[in-house]
């Protein structure tokens, strides 16, 4: 019985054979009857159904039941089972394709965790490939703020901060433009992978800088300039990227803004507050920084005393008021009329000293002579003067001949200054032996004690 059940086509064989068997015998029989061709003709009609019936249950029903499930796995629906109702090939077909797609969920399944697995893992590296950027940022940007915080000067800054933004930040070039107070132009005061000739440049404000990405530098609502970025083969600047260029501008600004205090605290320390010249504190460290190098390096230098004629009578004539305006405008006077090099101080109530570097006795009294020339050229009106405009006396002292040191220096330009008075003012004296000891002259007692402070 087991030979036929693992069999379709012993089963078909049984299934057409026997029946066709036994209605050929029960044929034979019958035609031993009358109605003999009717009875074959039933006999076939008999054979046929049954062969139907037979091949439908034992073949087409369970072929049609493996074709559906087929299907609905075609359709996804990979759970699903084909029942197994024989040991035949119908059968075996049947328990092969459960097992197949049972491999199959199972091979699908781990695919899926796989692919989570893979997504998990592509997550994890992305986190990390974010933390480690991140890492790289903030490392970045603490060193490129202690760098800023190490100097409170401009230009070393703005040197370091060009330096370290363009390698922190994988720059071809890079251009750092503060703006001008004066007139909002932006002025290039560093650079990096370009010309330094281009040091200087202004640009007017709003104007485009063409192949440069520009980020501005503020201090809340004010502009201090503005940082100019070009990446390698003018690549845009990436979105996390932009993030990092507004963190550096950040801290260039706060850098920026406290070296200008810093400058403009230091500027206040040392200058006058009603002329805006440097204040006598200045004055004598200067005098004393031009001393230490003309020794050093064995060469002269000179100091001027400038006072302006018959203040006391043009404060009298016209307030007070006007007569710290006329101290003003000398002191600008006096600026223009001098080197770059060279350092104007107010010494005292209508006195100026003017510190002349490197200057020996001709140079010294050619640049006093047009101090003198300058102011008495500016007409500027004195009611009570004999030559109706402001004129100034000066007296000049040169290092070392007329004195070894800060002292006996400005007293000897002291002294020539007194020299000048005595001739009839507006006029220019260098130092000679004997003016020191001059009987009218009184001789600064302060001088000692403010070039000691």
């Amino acid at each position: 019985m087991l030979y036929v059940r693992r069999s379709i086509g012993r089963k078909l064989m049984l299934a057409v054979g026997v029946p066709s068997l036994a209605f050929s015998v029960a044929g034979v029989l019958w035609l031993g009857r009358s109605g003999a061709l009717a009875a074959i003709a039933l006999l076939a009609a008999a054979m046929g159904l049954t062969h139907v019936l037979v091949i439908r249950l034992f073949v087409r029903n369970p072929l049609r039941r493996l074709v559906a499930a087929m299907k609905r796995a075609q359709a996804g629906d990979f759970l699903h089972r084909v029942p197994v109702e024989s040991d035949d090939e119908i059968g075996r077909l049947a328990l092969t394709y459960n097992e197949t797609l049972a491999a199959l969920t199972d091979l699908n399944a781990r695919r899926v965790e796989d692919a989570l697995a893979m997504d998990a893992l592509q997550r994890e590296l992305r986190v990390k490939a974010e933390a480690e950027r991140r890492a790289r940022e903030l490392s970045f940007l603490v060193d490129l703020g202690r760098t800023l915080a190490s100097t409170l000067e401009l230009d070393p800054l703005l040197r370091a901060l060009a330096e370290r933004a363009e390698r922190g930040l994988g720059l071809e070039a890079l251009q750092v433009l503060l703006a001008d107070d004066a007139t909002g132009d932006l002025v290039v005061r560093a650079v990096r992978g370009l010309d330094e000739a281009r040091l200087g440049e202004r640009v007017p404000p709003g104007a485009a800088l063409p192949g440069f990405d520009v980020t501005r530098m503020l201090q809340g609502d004010e502009l201090l300039g503005v940082l100019a970025l070009r990446k390698p083969a003018g690549a845009p600047i990436a979105a996390d990227e932009a993030r990092l260029v507004d963190s550096v501008a950040s801290l260039a600004a706060m850098a920026i803004a406290n070296a200008r205090l810093h400058h403009k605290m230091v500027r206040l320390s040392q200058s006058d507050t009603l002329t805006g010249a440097q204040n006598r504190r200045s004055l004598f460290a200067r005098l004393e920084q031009e001393l230490e190098r003309s020794r050093r390096f064995e060469h002269p230098m000179a100091v001027a005393l400038v006072d302006v004629d018959r203040f006391r009578q043009y404060n009298d004539a016209l307030g007070h008021a006007a007569g710290d305006a006329i101290l003003k405008v000398v002191a600008g006077l006096l600026a223009g009329a001098v080197r770059k090099v060279d350092v104007v101080a107010r010494y005292g109530g209508e006195e100026f000293a003017v510190v002349l570097a490197g200057a020996d006795r001709t140079a010294a009294l050619a640049a006093a002579e047009k101090v003198r020339t300058a102011i008495e050229a500016a007409a500027l009106p004195h009611p009570t003067s004999e030559a109706g405009r402001i004129t100034t006396s000066v007296g000049v002292a040169v290092f070392p001949e007329d004195g070894g040191d800060l002292g006996a220096l400005v007293d000897a330009a002291d002294s020539a200054l007194y020299a000048a008075k005595r001739a009839g003012r507006n006029v220019v004296r260098a130092h000679e032996p004997g003016m020191r000891s001059h009987p009218g002259r009184r001789r600064d007692q302060k001088l000692t004690a403010d070039a000691d402070a």
